[in-house]
């Protein structure tokens, strides 16, 4: 019963907020149901990551051109990638991954084609760069080694500490990315993030 005479209009109001909050908590409700489906299926990801026998190489055995330096930024490691380019090979069949250090915690290097002699950017590297801007791809404290890779395969992992904020009572936030090489650059598969 009304009271004042504001009873129907409170009882309306109460009535359509009702609603909205129904309709809020539905979409809520769905959106996280979308986040742990994503979420869930990371997780399942990172407890069964990617092999390095899941992407096989066919390993080369000829005798390796001379290494084309055709930009300043590749003339720049002109030794580094000189050494490389003799071989032996190291990753994918025919490649030789050439690192180098650029500081306490940062990592740089190139990936040398011993069957053409051709240079290419290191993975999460930035290739529209030039000089050292090119040829880093990791830092930071990571658990681990930066980069893992073998002859026989196409995948290379590697770790570094990525952006975004850690959880509460951990300092970083490490990114392991699962990355396969095809022909000329690298597809990122996989990405873990780890607190540490």
């Amino acid at each position: 019963m009304p009271v004042n005479g504001f009873g129907s209009t409170v009882t309306t109001a109460l009535s359509n907020d009702s609603q909205v909050i129904r309709v809020l908590l539905l979409l809520a409700l769905g959106a996280c149901q979308l986040l742990f489906a994503q979420t869930s299926d990371r997780v399942i990801n990172a407890k069964n990551p990617p092999r390095f026998d899941d992407y096989p190489a066919e390993v080369w055995n000829g005798v390796p051109p001379p290494v084309k330096l055709t930009t300043r930024s590749e003339r720049m490691f002109v030794t580094r990638l000189t050494e490389a380019g003799k071989g032996p090979a190291d990753f994918a069949g025919r490649y030789k991954f050439a690192g180098w250090g650029c500081g306490s915690v940062c990592a740089a290097g190139a990936i040398v084609d011993l069957q053409t002699g051709i240079v290419f950017p290191p993975p999460l590297g930035s290739p529209e760069k030039s000089g050292w801007a090119r040829w880093i791809f990791a830092g930071g404290p990571v658990q681990g080694s930066y980069v893992e890779y073998r002859l026989d395969s196409r995948l290379m992992i590697v770790r570094n500490i990525g952006g975004g904020t850690p959880p509460r009572g951990f300092t970083y936030l490490q990114q392991t990315h699962y990355l396969v090489w095809e022909t000329d650059h690298f597809r990122e598969i996989l990405r873990v993030s780890t607190p540490i």
